[in-house]
């Protein structure tokens, strides 16, 4: 069934995942590893879709975890479009420029808080804690997602280096997905923000596995 409100698709009856959860961690650390899903499909002898689904899953579950994070430390995940064309850096960006993204940081916490006009009432209206944006040069460009015309521009009186780091991170890490991650932009992104943010921790591993299978019991449910 899907709702008439939000077209989020879900099941009356709850339904359980057929894969043991042996399998689901086995996928989870591939997913970590940045495995293709041909090759994940292969060794676990999966089909792909069941792969791909399970992907999908771990980057909605890392998604919702950087949704909390934002909102518990700066107050919502997303600002209206106001915010970037009243930017103290926004002459740098071009004429035709369109934002991505805010990029906020808070002493050591670094979030992402995408550009949503649909609903002011519950977007962040202060940029104190905006140390820059994520923009393409023009509109084609975030139609495209072409990462070569999306660039970082920082407040003058921003002094953190994270944005920097976590801009380089993620180009790399999405330049391995060969173009892959196109066809939902934000949710790669979003995938880059929660890797950046435990890429040091020893067991970021873990943290994967258990993250796709909260949201597996949270989807089926």
């Amino acid at each position: 069934m899907k709702c008439a409100q939000c077209a989020h698709k879900f099941t009356p009856i709850p339904r359980h995942s057929h894969l043991p959860e042996g399998t689901i961690r086995v996928i989870a650390q591939r997913f970590w590893e940045m495995t293709p899903t041909t090759a994940v499909s292969a060794e676990l002898q999966l089909n792909i879709k069941t792969v791909q689904r399970y992907f999908l899953r771990a980057r909605e579950g890392m998604a919702r975890c950087c949704e909390h994070s934002a909102i518990a430390h700066f107050g919502s995940d997303r600002l209206p479009l106001s915010c970037f064309e009243s930017g103290p850096s926004r002459a740098e960006c071009g004429v035709q420029a369109q934002p991505v993204c805010a990029v906020a940081v808070s002493a050591d916490t670094l979030s992402l808080l995408f550009c949503d006009d649909r609903n002011d009432t519950s977007c962040l209206h202060t940029t104190d804690d905006v140390a820059g944006w994520l923009y393409g040069r023009n509109q084609e460009s975030i139609e495209r997602h072409l990462l070569d015309q999306m660039h970082l521009v920082l407040h003058t009186d921003h002094a953190s280096e994270l944005p920097r780091q976590f801009w380089q991170f993620a180009k790399k890490g999405l330049a391995r997905y060969q173009g892959g991650f196109r066809h939902n932009f934000p949710l790669f992104l979003r995938e880059m923000e929660f890797r950046f943010k435990v890429r040091q921790r020893p067991d970021a591993a873990n943290l994967c596995s258990q993250l796709l299978i909260d949201h597996t019991i949270h989807q089926e449910n």
